[in-house]
C-alpha cells in the first residue's frame, strides 16, 4: 500500500534544515529529490525525467528555463546590460544521489545555500540540468498565486 510508505517529516527554521531532516529521516534511500513546495503545480513528468536522470548516473540535476526577460547589472554608476543566454531559471524537483546530498550537508556546516545543487556544487559535484516546465513556476507574490489559480480552474 503506497499511503504506508509515506511519512511525514516536520520542517526546520531554514530550508537546509528541513533538508537535513528529511535526509535523516530516510537513511537507506539512494535517490532523493528535493521539492520546494512553493511550487505545487509541477508536472508528473518533470518529477519522472529528473529522477530517470539520477537513476542514469547524473550526481545532481536540476531543471531549468530560459531567462526571457532582457538583464542588467547594477553598478555603482548606473547599470550595464548582460547576455542573458548566459542565465537559466532554476526549478524543483532537484534530484541528488543521497549519499551525495548527505555528504554537502554534513561539509557545509552553518553557510547559506539558495538550493540543493549549488550545495553540492559547493563540494565539487557536477550539476546536470534538464529542461524544465512553465507550470513548475513558484508562487511568491500575490500575482503568482493569481496565476495558478487560474491554471488550477482550466483558465489558462
Amino acid at each position: 500500500n503506497q499511503a504506508d510508505r509515506v511519512q511525514v517529516v516536520t520542517g526546520g527554521l531554514l530550508r537546509q534544515d528541513s533538508v537535513r531532516l528529511g535526509l535523516a529521516s530516510a537513511p537507506d534511500a539512494t535517490t532523493v529529490l528535493v521539492h520546494d513546495a512553493a511550487r505545487p503545480l509541477v508536472p508528473p513528468f518533470l518529477v519522472t525525467m529528473v529522477l530517470a536522470a539520477v537513476r542514469d548516473g547524473a550526481d545532481v540535476v536540476v531543471p531549468v528555463l530560459p531567462v526571457t526577460d532582457s538583464l542588467r547589472r547594477l553598478r555603482r554608476d548606473g547599470s550595464s546590460p548582460v547576455d542573458r543566454s548566459d542565465f537559466v531559471r532554476v526549478q524543483t524537483p532537484q534530484g541528488f544521489k543521497a549519499d551525495l546530498l548527505r555528504q554537502a550537508h554534513l561539509a557545509i556546516g552553518d553557510r547559506e545555500y539558495s538550493d540543493d545543487a549549488s550545495l553540492c556544487e559547493s563540494i565539487g559535484a557536477h550539476v546536470q540540468t534538464v529542461p524544465g516546465d512553465p507550470l513548475a513556476f513558484k508562487i511568491t507574490e500575490p500575482l503568482d498565486l493569481k496565476l495558478a489559480e487560474t491554471v488550477v480552474r482550466g483558465e489558462a
